[in-house]
């Protein structure tokens, strides 16, 4: 292996950090109607790449969809204006527990908005949403649960990849006695097969719910040596491959759709710098073809 620049770090640490400073959204409600029940191919093999999408309405999003990649969210409300029409669902988020967010979320989760409610981002980090479980179960049954009766399946909050994260979850579910919690969302940040199988497979064993991978790339934030561009598609190939063969895992979202990263030669990057696909992320959204 070899290391990143200190430069290619930062910026893919930084735009890692950036998705909870996104501006304020501008809701998009128009043709809510078209995708008001989840894609039939949602969860299907050949069909499990989802986008976490930073880019607002930029119109290299329709360059992203294909019959393999199914939704997309902005760890928000604020919905890309044609993400109906390019075919996507959309999986609005309660980021967090701040009252601009809240009332945010309130003001745009309507019927037919979207099909998943994602739950709070990286509550046990303390640079992310910063939540404690009890604190957490209280705003998921004020404001995440009643969206049951809307139509919306729940996934849980997404605890990053930290030792902490399976802790804090079954903290969470204990405090949320009774919740509807339909999906495990969770994220992965590291090296190499063996550890995406081995974490996604311990927390299977653990909850024992099917699960969407909100966030994932092959990175070493910890300061230790990074992967090549060769080894992050190797390893890209070996992923889709386990996410297909895999009943309970039903979306894997890549990391890399936010402006830093466009046209950036970091391993992770997803598109060139005129908002197309680049070899990763036209192999993501191909099933690894």
């Amino acid at each position: 292996m070899t290391r990143l620049s200190p430069t290619s770090i930062a910026i893919l640490t930084c735009a890692i950090a950036a998705v909870c400073a996104i501006a304020s959204p501008t809701i998009q409600t128009g043709d809510v109607a078209v995708r008001a029940r989840a894609n039939p191919a949602f969860g299907q093999r050949g069909s499990k790449i989802c986008l976490p999408w930073g880019e607002g309405n930029d119109a290299s999003l329709a360059d992203f969809k294909t019959s393999h990649v199914v939704g997309l969210y902005t760890w928000g409300v604020s919905k890309p204006a044609n993400a109906n029409s390019d075919g996507f669902d959309f999986w609005p988020m309660l980021w967090g527990g701040d009252s601009a967010r809240i009332s945010d979320f309130e003001n745009a989760v309507a019927t037919g908005f979207g099909t998943i409610i994602l739950g709070f981002n990286e509550p046990n980090e303390p640079g992310q949403s910063n939540l404690d479980p009890v604190t957490a179960a209280a705003l998921w049954r004020a404001h995440i649960e009643p969206k049951k009766a809307l139509g919306y399946k729940l996934a849980s909050p997404a605890v990053s990849h930290n030792p902490n994260g399976r802790t804090w979850m079954q903290q969470f579910i204990q405090a949320c006695g009774g919740c509807t919690i339909d999906y495990m969302a969770l994220h992965w940040y590291d090296i190499g097969i063996d550890s995406l199988t081995d974490y996604i497979t311990q927390f299977h064993n653990q909850f024992g719910l099917p699960i969407l991978i909100t966030e994932f790339a092959e990175q070493n934030l910890n300061g230790g040596a990074q992967p090549t561009s060769a080894e992050v598609l190797a390893f890209t190939k070996q992923a889709i491959s386990f996410f297909d063969a895999t009943d309970y895992i039903l979306a894997a979202c890549p990391f890399g759709f936010v402006p830093a990263l466009k046209g950036s030669s970091t391993p992770n990057a997803l598109q060139n710098a005129d908002g197309t696909p680049n070899a990763l992320g036209s192999l993501l959204i191909n099933d690894g073809q």
